[in-house]
């Protein structure tokens, strides 16, 4: 496998379906690649997305394994769409490393988010000032030119909040994250002003999590949950600390973070009520 090839989210899903393709046979690695005429180590790597899986290749383990017509020409189809740039491929490294560019990827064909962030508005509900000044606080500090590749990859993501099929949101954030002067009092002003907004849209539900809740379920942690269309993809959970993102999709996994979701978010006000607390908030002094 060459070094510099990174299979994308979309890549790595083709190759969990043909590796399903197989286990549902009960198949070994090595009798399914004696049905299709490969080595093992050939269907090892396009199991694993160790490599480009061309759709030929889809379609001679589809006929070997007697898939069914729809979902071989479901999943031909999206190998051959696996390898097609998507808009966050314009953005060099320093912009969106490759954790969050596989995260963008996966949010740009999720139906659902649902995100808890204690301390920082959700990515796709900031305004491109106040992403700014979350990137130029980062140390070492970033070129300007990265400051400004960084908020305008966050507000491009932001074309999936009104597209024909928009993503969903449901955020519960931290009213800290809402207090957090970030970029003064101007910049704050105009963030709260845009989650309210946003809060207004039908696709868009905000909880706040007050200052005096005590404790509360995942506390000390932030993650997001992306959620598809397709019965056969299965939940993702994205945890990301300073260094790496990190991706959960194990059934025990995702149950378990679903919980804590719900747990928080029965802990945050309800939405007419969290729009009340963002409202008092702007209407307090500036510090």
């Amino acid at each position: 496998m060459s070094e510099d090839f990174r299979p994308g989210v979309r890549l790595r899903r083709v190759a969990r379906e043909l590796r399903r393709w197989r286990e549902q046979l009960n198949l070994t690695g090595t009798q399914a690649a004696k049905l299709v005429r490969w080595s093992p180590s050939k269907l090892s790597k396009v199991e694993n997305a160790q490599q480009p899986i061309p759709g030929v290749d889809v379609l001679a383990l589809a006929i070997v394994y007697e898939i069914d017509e729809a979902e071989r020409d479901r999943v031909f189809r999206a190998a051959l769409s696996a390898s097609d740039p998507g808009w966050w491929q314009d953005y060099d490294e320093d912009a969106l490393v490759s954790a969050a560019q596989d995260f963008v990827e996966l949010e740009s064909e999720a139906t659902l988010l649902r995100t808890f962030k204690p301390d920082l508005i959700p990515g796709l509900l900031q305004t491109e000032r106040y992403a700014m000044e979350l990137a130029r606080a980062w140390i070492p500090r970033p070129s300007e030119l990265t400051v400004r590749q960084r908020a305008e990859a966050r507000t491009t993501r932001q074309a999936r909040l009104t597209d024909e099929n928009p993503l969903h949101i449901d955020a519960v954030i931290g009213e800290a994250a809402l207090r957090q002067q970030v970029g003064g009092p101007t910049v704050m002003r105009a963030q709260l002003e845009t989650l309210l907004d946003r809060a207004a849209q039908q696709h868009i539900t905000v909880r706040v999590l007050p200052l005096g809740v005590g404790a509360y379920p995942a506390m000390g942690t932030s993650f997001e949950m992306l959620s598809f269309a397709e019965e056969h993809y299965t939940d993702v959970v994205y945890v990301e600390n300073l260094l790496k993102g990190t991706y959960l999709e194990e059934p025990d996994e995702v149950e378990a973070y679903t919980r804590q979701f719900e747990g928080v978010r029965d802990s945050a006000l309800d939405p007419e009520a969290s729009a009340g607390r963002i409202r008092e908030i702007l209407a307090e002094p500036a510090p």
